[in-house]
This record gives C-alpha cells, structure tokens and sequence, in this order.
C-alpha cells in the first residue's frame, strides 16, 4: 500500500441541519486546515456540502458534497452526491440509489445506541465502515466496529462527525493522494485507514456532549430548513 498521507474528513455537519456552524463558518476553518479533502454530510440535505464548496472558491481542501440519509433503518452516509436523496427508505435501498446515482455509501457509527445500522451494515454492499467517529462516549462503540466489521469491510474510515467547529478534522481517513478522485480510488480500491487526534478529541468532548443532550432534549431543533444564511461571508 502507497504511504497514506493524504488527510479526509468525511463526516462534518452545519447549521443546515444540527451543526452549530454556519456554511460559511466551516469553509472559513477549512480554508486554514491541514486537510486535503473534506466531506460535507448535513442530514437528509446537500446543500451545506454545495455552500461550503462555493464559498471556498478552490481555496483549502477539495470538497466532496454528501448527506446523512435517514432511513428505516438507521443513518447512512452518501458521498460524493449531488443532489438530495429520498428519506425512510430502506437502508438496502438506499444504497442501490446511491450507487444509480454514482456515489459512494458508508456505515456511519455503526453501534451508537441511535439512529445506526448496527450488524445490518455487514449486510449491505457498503462501499466502506466508519470505525472511527469523533463522538463523545463512542469509543467502545468505535472498537466493537472495527473489531466486528473491519475485517470483513470493503475500506475502513474515520470522520469526526463533527457538530462543533473546533471537532472539524480531529478524526480523518488517511488515503494516498492528495484529491477527492484519489480518496475515492482509495476508498474503492479499500486502502484507507483511519486517524484519531485523541487530543482535540478530548478537549471538545464537553462541548460536544452539552450539545448533543440539547438536540435530544429538544431545545435545538433540527433538521432546520435551508434558507438565508445570514453570516455567509469569509475572511
């Protein structure tokens, strides 16, 4: 295998759907990070990964236009997208829209407690398994996944899943290359591996945690609707 130095986030939320970032907040960090590629996956929507990629403008890391898709049976990602995919569907089915529609899927947290896919992502043709996510409290949930999916996955992954902007590349899938095709080649070719910045990890943890016990208690609704993003303009 070719050195893995190429640096992917492929899990980042933004205020178009339960981030606490604007669009234009994340291009303006992305502008300064050390990744190469970064993958935009708001839920159920495109348009934060289509924002952020135009207000970039080919500055920073090449951006790939994903979503989280809600289905029946649990979250999945879909990258390299470009339009926004049918929600409650099966998650088998899902996938075959995906692949019709020239993407590629991934098991997101595949053990969290919710909204995951569980044993059923050994059963699908995923492209790859998220065995590295950068939620708080997931790192049992991280090493069941790799420990039970990763021999048997096509590639395994990291993205930080980031809701935070200061999470955004704490945890990154580490390819050979420098651009989205060769993350992709990568992908499918199933030689990537993920990366985990324990430190950062730990450091936005409580922020983090404070955030997620507000979406589930209510107090942040979300999906939000795209609409006006009043702050959408960078440095």
């Amino acid at each position: 295998m070719s050195e893995l130095s190429g640096r992917a986030d492929l899990h980042i939320h933004t205020t178009l759907s339960d981030g606490a970032a604007t669009p234009a907040q994340v291009a303006d960090l992305l502008a300064r990070s050390r990744l190469e590629v970064a993958a935009i996956t708001d839920h159920d929507t495109v348009e934060g990964g289509l924002r952020v990629r135009e207000l970039l403008g080919g500055r920073g890391p090449e951006i790939v236009v994903g979503a989280e898709v809600t289905t029946s049976d649990g979250h999945l990602l879909a990258i390299f997208v470009e339009h926004d995919l049918p929600v409650g569907l099966s998650a088998r089915r899902t996938v075959e829209i995906i692949h019709e529609r020239g993407g590629l899927a991934i098991a997101p947290h595949p053990y969290f407690p919710l909204s995951s896919l569980g044993d059923l992502a050994a059963r699908l043709p995923f492209d790859a398994i998220e065995v590295a996510n950068g939620t708080p409290l997931g790192e049992l949930a991280n090493r069941r996944a790799a420990r039970r999916l990763g021999p048997s996955a096509r590639a395994v992954v990291g993205g930080s899943d980031a809701h935070l902007l200061n999470a955004v590349g704490h945890v990154r899938t580490a390819f050979a290359g420098r651009t989205a095709a060769d993350l992709r080649a990568a992908i499918e070719r199933g030689e990537t591996r993920p990366a985990f910045d324990w430190g950062t990890h730990l450091m936005v943890a409580p922020a983090q945690l404070l955030r997620m016990a507000r979406v589930m208690l209510g107090d942040l609704a979300w999906p939000r609707r795209p609409g006006p993003e009043p702050q959408e303009t960078t440095a």
